[in-house]
Protein backbone atom coordinates (compact mmCIF):
# COMPACT_ATOMS: atom_id res chain seq x y z
CA UNK A 1 0.00 0.00 0.00
CA UNK A 2 1.41 3.35 -1.06
CA UNK A 3 0.00 6.83 -1.04
CA UNK A 4 0.72 10.10 -2.82
CA UNK A 5 0.03 13.32 -0.93
CA UNK A 6 0.66 15.58 -3.92
CA UNK A 7 -2.34 16.15 -6.18
CA UNK A 8 -0.04 16.21 -9.18
CA UNK A 9 0.38 12.48 -8.72
CA UNK A 10 -3.36 11.81 -8.91
CA UNK A 11 -3.44 11.53 -12.70
CA UNK A 12 -0.59 9.03 -12.61
CA UNK A 13 -2.37 7.07 -9.90
CA UNK A 14 -5.59 7.00 -11.96
CA UNK A 15 -3.61 5.78 -14.97
CA UNK A 16 -1.98 3.03 -12.94
CA UNK A 17 -5.29 1.97 -11.44
CA UNK A 18 -7.19 1.92 -14.72
CA UNK A 19 -4.71 -0.55 -16.15
CA UNK A 20 -5.47 -3.08 -13.46
CA UNK A 21 -9.12 -2.31 -12.78
CA UNK A 22 -10.30 -5.68 -14.04
CA UNK A 23 -7.99 -7.62 -11.75
CA UNK A 24 -8.84 -5.29 -8.86
CA UNK A 25 -12.54 -5.92 -9.36
CA UNK A 26 -11.84 -9.65 -9.44
CA UNK A 27 -10.16 -9.38 -6.04
CA UNK A 28 -13.16 -7.60 -4.60
CA UNK A 29 -16.06 -9.50 -6.15
CA UNK A 30 -17.13 -13.11 -5.71
CA UNK A 31 -16.98 -15.27 -8.81
CA UNK A 32 -20.11 -16.50 -10.55
CA UNK A 33 -23.27 -14.92 -11.86
CA UNK A 34 -25.72 -12.96 -9.77
CA UNK A 35 -28.98 -14.19 -11.32
CA UNK A 36 -30.17 -15.14 -7.87
CA UNK A 37 -30.84 -11.45 -7.26
CA UNK A 38 -33.70 -11.63 -9.76
CA UNK A 39 -35.19 -14.82 -8.31
CA UNK A 40 -38.75 -14.56 -7.05
CA UNK A 41 -40.73 -16.90 -4.83
CA UNK A 42 -43.25 -18.28 -7.28
CA UNK A 43 -45.32 -20.38 -4.90
CA UNK A 44 -46.05 -19.79 -1.24
CA UNK A 45 -45.38 -22.73 1.06
CA UNK A 46 -48.53 -24.53 2.13
CA UNK A 47 -48.77 -27.27 4.71
CA UNK A 48 -50.33 -30.60 3.61
CA UNK A 49 -53.65 -31.41 5.22
CA UNK A 50 -53.38 -33.04 8.65
CA UNK A 51 -49.60 -32.38 8.72
CA UNK A 52 -48.10 -31.14 11.98
CA UNK A 53 -45.69 -28.21 11.70
CA UNK A 54 -42.35 -28.68 13.48
CA UNK A 55 -40.23 -25.56 13.99
CA UNK A 56 -36.47 -25.53 14.51
CA UNK A 57 -34.96 -22.20 15.44
CA UNK A 58 -31.31 -23.01 14.68
CA UNK A 59 -31.32 -20.95 11.51
CA UNK A 60 -33.74 -18.16 12.39
CA UNK A 61 -32.80 -14.81 10.85
CA UNK A 62 -33.09 -12.07 13.47
CA UNK A 63 -35.54 -9.29 12.79
CA UNK A 64 -34.07 -5.98 11.77
CA UNK A 65 -33.09 -3.74 8.89
CA UNK A 66 -29.82 -4.71 7.25
CA UNK A 67 -27.95 -2.41 4.92
CA UNK A 68 -25.26 -3.63 2.62
CA UNK A 69 -24.34 -4.55 -0.90
CA UNK A 70 -25.72 -7.39 -2.95
CA UNK A 71 -24.17 -9.38 -5.78
CA UNK A 72 -21.29 -7.61 -7.46
CA UNK A 73 -21.44 -4.80 -4.88
CA UNK A 74 -20.33 -7.17 -2.09
CA UNK A 75 -16.65 -6.65 -1.26
CA UNK A 76 -15.22 -10.07 -0.39
CA UNK A 77 -11.81 -8.81 0.73
CA UNK A 78 -11.03 -9.77 4.32
CA UNK A 79 -11.45 -6.87 6.75
CA UNK A 80 -8.39 -5.00 7.91
CA UNK A 81 -7.36 -5.60 11.53
CA UNK A 82 -5.32 -3.22 13.63
CA UNK A 83 -1.85 -4.68 14.17
CA UNK A 84 -0.99 -5.13 17.85
CA UNK A 85 2.64 -4.05 17.52
CA UNK A 86 2.91 -1.59 20.41
CA UNK A 87 3.46 -3.25 23.84
CA UNK A 88 1.47 -1.70 26.66
CA UNK A 89 -1.33 -0.48 24.39
CA UNK A 90 -5.03 -1.46 24.26
CA UNK A 91 -6.76 -0.85 20.93
CA UNK A 92 -10.35 0.34 20.47
CA UNK A 93 -11.67 0.25 16.92
CA UNK A 94 -15.12 1.69 16.18
CA UNK A 95 -16.45 2.77 12.78
CA UNK A 96 -14.03 5.36 11.42
CA UNK A 97 -11.88 5.64 14.56
CA UNK A 98 -9.00 3.67 16.03
CA UNK A 99 -7.76 4.62 19.50
CA UNK A 100 -4.57 3.47 21.21
CA UNK A 101 -4.99 3.51 25.01
CA UNK A 102 -2.17 3.26 27.52
CA UNK A 103 -1.57 4.04 31.19
CA UNK A 104 1.94 5.23 30.39
CA UNK A 105 2.02 8.93 29.46
CA UNK A 106 5.53 8.51 28.06
CA UNK A 107 4.28 5.83 25.65
CA UNK A 108 1.50 8.14 24.46
CA UNK A 109 4.14 10.83 23.84
CA UNK A 110 6.20 8.35 21.81
CA UNK A 111 3.23 7.37 19.61
CA UNK A 112 2.39 11.04 19.03
CA UNK A 113 5.99 11.71 18.06
CA UNK A 114 5.92 8.77 15.63
CA UNK A 115 2.81 10.23 13.98
CA UNK A 116 4.57 13.58 13.46
CA UNK A 117 7.62 11.81 12.04
CA UNK A 118 5.47 9.69 9.74
CA UNK A 119 3.68 12.70 8.29
CA UNK A 120 6.96 14.56 7.78
CA UNK A 121 8.69 11.60 6.15
CA UNK A 122 5.83 11.13 3.69
CA UNK A 123 5.45 14.90 3.11
CA UNK A 124 1.81 14.94 4.20
CA UNK A 125 0.43 18.48 4.39
CA UNK A 126 -1.48 19.53 7.52
CA UNK A 127 -4.68 21.55 7.29
CA UNK A 128 -4.65 22.05 11.06
CA UNK A 129 -1.97 21.43 13.65
CA UNK A 130 -2.14 21.96 17.41
CA UNK A 131 -0.29 20.31 20.34
CA UNK A 132 -3.12 17.77 20.77
CA UNK A 133 -4.72 17.71 17.31
CA UNK A 134 -3.53 17.29 13.72
CA UNK A 135 -5.71 17.31 10.59
CA UNK A 136 -4.17 16.21 7.30
CA UNK A 137 -4.82 17.45 3.80
CA UNK A 138 -5.97 15.00 1.14
CA UNK A 139 -3.89 11.84 0.85
CA UNK A 140 -4.17 9.74 -2.32
CA UNK A 141 -3.80 6.03 -1.65
CA UNK A 142 -2.83 3.73 -4.50
CA UNK A 143 -3.61 0.03 -4.10
CA UNK A 144 -3.67 -2.91 -6.49
CA UNK A 145 -6.97 -4.18 -5.08
CA UNK A 146 -8.91 -0.94 -5.66
CA UNK A 147 -10.75 -0.24 -8.92
CA UNK A 148 -10.11 3.50 -8.45
CA UNK A 149 -7.79 5.65 -6.32
CA UNK A 150 -8.88 6.53 -2.82
CA UNK A 151 -8.34 9.97 -1.30
CA UNK A 152 -8.75 10.52 2.41
CA UNK A 153 -8.22 13.09 5.15
CA UNK A 154 -7.35 12.09 8.71
CA UNK A 155 -7.37 13.54 12.20
CA UNK A 156 -5.03 12.58 15.05
CA UNK A 157 -6.16 13.51 18.55
CA UNK A 158 -4.61 13.19 22.01
CA UNK A 159 -7.07 12.04 24.68
CA UNK A 160 -7.06 11.53 28.44
CA UNK A 161 -9.58 9.70 30.59
CA UNK A 162 -8.48 9.71 34.21
CA UNK A 163 -5.16 7.90 34.27
CA UNK A 164 -5.55 6.59 30.71
CA UNK A 165 -3.91 8.30 27.76
CA UNK A 166 -5.16 7.86 24.22
CA UNK A 167 -4.05 8.58 20.68
CA UNK A 168 -6.99 8.51 18.27
CA UNK A 169 -6.80 8.10 14.49
CA UNK A 170 -10.00 9.25 12.74
CA UNK A 171 -11.09 9.34 9.11
CA UNK A 172 -12.47 12.84 8.41
CA UNK A 173 -13.48 12.40 4.79
CA UNK A 174 -12.94 10.05 1.87
CA UNK A 175 -13.46 10.09 -1.88
CA UNK A 176 -13.40 7.32 -4.45
CA UNK A 177 -14.50 7.45 -8.07
CA UNK A 178 -17.38 5.12 -8.97
CA UNK A 179 -17.71 3.94 -5.38
CA UNK A 180 -21.00 2.21 -4.66
CA UNK A 181 -22.92 3.73 -1.76
CA UNK A 182 -23.29 0.30 -0.12
CA UNK A 183 -19.49 -0.10 0.01
CA UNK A 184 -18.75 3.34 1.43
CA UNK A 185 -18.85 2.34 5.11
CA UNK A 186 -16.75 -0.76 4.48
CA UNK A 187 -14.09 1.19 2.60
CA UNK A 188 -14.06 3.96 5.20
CA UNK A 189 -13.41 1.44 7.97
CA UNK A 190 -10.75 -0.21 5.81
CA UNK A 191 -8.77 2.96 5.22
CA UNK A 192 -9.07 4.06 8.83
CA UNK A 193 -7.37 0.83 9.89
CA UNK A 194 -4.81 1.10 7.08
CA UNK A 195 -3.66 4.47 8.41
CA UNK A 196 -3.62 3.18 12.00
CA UNK A 197 -1.47 0.25 10.88
CA UNK A 198 0.90 2.62 9.10
CA UNK A 199 1.49 4.29 12.48
CA UNK A 200 1.91 1.03 14.41
CA UNK A 201 4.30 -0.31 11.77
CA UNK A 202 6.36 2.87 11.94
CA UNK A 203 6.49 2.61 15.74
CA UNK A 204 7.49 -1.05 15.61
CA UNK A 205 10.19 -0.40 13.01
CA UNK A 206 11.72 2.37 15.12
CA UNK A 207 11.46 0.30 18.31
CA UNK A 208 13.27 -2.61 16.68
CA UNK A 209 15.96 -0.31 15.31
CA UNK A 210 16.50 1.20 18.76
CA UNK A 211 16.63 -2.24 20.37
CA UNK A 212 19.20 -3.37 17.80
CA UNK A 213 21.26 -0.22 18.41
CA UNK A 214 21.26 -0.78 22.17
CA UNK A 215 22.16 -4.44 21.65
CA UNK A 216 25.12 -3.48 19.48
CA UNK A 217 26.17 -0.85 21.99
CA UNK A 218 25.98 -3.33 24.85
CA UNK A 219 27.99 -5.84 22.84
CA UNK A 220 30.65 -3.27 22.05
CA UNK A 221 30.81 -1.36 25.31
CA UNK A 222 31.43 -4.16 27.78
CA UNK A 223 31.94 -2.94 31.32
CA UNK A 224 35.22 -4.28 32.71
CA UNK A 225 36.51 -3.96 36.28
CA UNK A 226 38.67 -5.74 38.82
CA UNK A 227 37.05 -8.31 41.07
CA UNK A 228 37.83 -11.48 43.01
CA UNK A 229 37.14 -15.17 42.52
CA UNK A 230 35.72 -17.52 45.16
CA UNK A 231 39.16 -17.87 46.71
CA UNK A 232 39.53 -14.13 46.99
CA UNK A 233 42.21 -13.94 44.31
CA UNK A 234 42.10 -10.96 41.91
CA UNK A 235 40.45 -11.48 38.51
CA UNK A 236 39.07 -9.28 35.75
CA UNK A 237 35.26 -9.22 35.63
CA UNK A 238 33.55 -8.41 32.32
CA UNK A 239 29.82 -7.71 32.49
CA UNK A 240 28.84 -9.79 29.49
CA UNK A 241 27.92 -13.47 29.00
CA UNK A 242 30.67 -15.98 28.37
CA UNK A 243 29.63 -16.59 24.74
CA UNK A 244 29.91 -12.92 23.83
CA UNK A 245 33.24 -12.52 25.63
CA UNK A 246 34.64 -15.64 23.94
CA UNK A 247 33.76 -14.24 20.52
CA UNK A 248 34.93 -10.68 21.14
CA UNK A 249 38.14 -11.21 23.10
CA UNK A 250 40.55 -12.50 20.37
CA UNK A 251 40.09 -9.48 18.07
CA UNK A 252 40.30 -7.15 21.06
CA UNK A 253 43.53 -8.72 22.32
CA UNK A 254 45.16 -8.30 18.91
CA UNK A 255 44.94 -4.51 19.30
CA UNK A 256 47.22 -4.51 22.37
CA UNK A 257 49.92 -6.94 21.31
CA UNK A 258 48.36 -10.35 22.01
CA UNK A 259 48.24 -12.92 19.19
CA UNK A 260 46.10 -16.03 19.76
CA UNK A 261 47.91 -19.33 19.26
CA UNK A 262 45.35 -21.81 20.58
CA UNK A 263 41.88 -21.84 22.14
CA UNK A 264 39.81 -24.38 24.06
CA UNK A 265 36.27 -23.17 24.65
CA UNK A 266 35.17 -26.04 26.92
CA UNK A 267 38.13 -25.39 29.22
CA UNK A 268 37.93 -21.63 28.82
CA UNK A 269 41.59 -21.24 27.89
CA UNK A 270 43.20 -18.97 25.31
CA UNK A 271 46.92 -19.34 24.73
CA UNK A 272 48.48 -16.11 23.52
CA UNK A 273 51.83 -14.66 22.63
CA UNK A 274 52.47 -11.14 23.88
CA UNK A 275 54.67 -8.60 22.14
CA UNK A 276 54.79 -5.14 23.68
CA UNK A 277 53.18 -2.66 21.22
CA UNK A 278 54.42 0.86 20.57
CA UNK A 279 53.72 3.61 23.09
CA UNK A 280 51.29 5.22 20.62
CA UNK A 281 48.88 2.31 21.19
CA UNK A 282 48.64 3.00 24.92
CA UNK A 283 48.49 6.76 24.39
CA UNK A 284 45.55 6.34 22.00
CA UNK A 285 43.73 4.27 24.61
CA UNK A 286 44.64 6.66 27.40
CA UNK A 287 45.90 3.90 29.70
CA UNK A 288 49.25 2.84 31.13
CA UNK A 289 51.15 0.09 29.28
CA UNK A 290 50.74 -3.51 30.43
CA UNK A 291 54.09 -4.35 32.03
CA UNK A 292 54.26 -7.91 30.80
CA UNK A 293 57.41 -9.45 29.40
CA UNK A 294 57.25 -10.57 25.82
CA UNK A 295 56.36 -14.24 25.77
CA UNK A 296 53.57 -16.82 26.02
CA UNK A 297 50.63 -16.55 28.43
CA UNK A 298 47.33 -18.30 29.06
CA UNK A 299 44.05 -16.47 29.60
CA UNK A 300 41.53 -18.30 31.77
CA UNK A 301 37.86 -17.45 31.18
CA UNK A 302 35.14 -18.36 33.66
CA UNK A 303 31.39 -18.45 32.98
CA UNK A 304 29.54 -16.48 35.69
CA UNK A 305 26.14 -16.36 33.99
CA UNK A 306 25.69 -12.79 32.82
CA UNK A 307 29.36 -12.05 33.58
CA UNK A 308 32.74 -13.51 32.61
CA UNK A 309 35.91 -13.70 34.68
CA UNK A 310 39.35 -13.40 33.07
CA UNK A 311 42.71 -14.26 34.59
CA UNK A 312 46.22 -14.48 33.14
CA UNK A 313 48.89 -17.04 33.94
CA UNK A 314 52.49 -17.08 32.78
CA UNK A 315 55.36 -19.52 33.15
CA UNK A 316 54.59 -22.47 35.41
CA UNK A 317 50.87 -21.55 35.27
CA UNK A 318 51.47 -18.84 37.87
CA UNK A 319 48.99 -15.92 37.86
CA UNK A 320 50.44 -12.55 36.95
CA UNK A 321 50.59 -9.92 39.68
CA UNK A 322 47.50 -7.92 40.59
CA UNK A 323 49.19 -4.75 39.32
CA UNK A 324 49.71 -6.26 35.86
CA UNK A 325 46.19 -7.69 35.84
CA UNK A 326 44.83 -4.25 36.75
CA UNK A 327 46.65 -2.70 33.78
CA UNK A 328 45.21 -5.42 31.53
CA UNK A 329 41.72 -4.68 32.90
CA UNK A 330 42.08 -0.95 32.17
CA UNK A 331 43.22 -1.69 28.63
CA UNK A 332 40.26 -4.03 27.99
CA UNK A 333 37.83 -1.46 29.39
CA UNK A 334 39.20 1.23 27.08
CA UNK A 335 39.06 -1.05 24.05
CA UNK A 336 35.47 -2.16 24.69
CA UNK A 337 34.34 1.47 25.03
CA UNK A 338 35.90 2.69 21.85
CA UNK A 339 33.42 3.84 19.22
CA UNK A 340 33.20 1.64 16.12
Amino acid sequence: MKFFNQLVCSSLAVFMMSGCSDSALTRQTAEGDFDYLNAKLSTAWTMPQDAELQRYHNYDIPDGKYQGGLGEHVDIRPPQSVLALIPGVRIDSDKNQVTFWTVQPQLADEIWHVISQYLEQHQVARSQSRPSLIDTAWISWSAEDEVAPVKARYRYTRLQQGKKYGIQVSLLDMQQRDSAAEKAIYIQNRYTVIMANAITTQYDRQAQAEAARKSRQMAQQIAVAMGADRSGLPVVIARTPYTNMWQRLPDTLAKIGFSVEDRNRSQGTIKVKFSQPDDEVWQALGVAPISLDNGTYTLLLGDLGNRTSVNITGKGDKPVTEEKLKAFSDALSALFHQSH
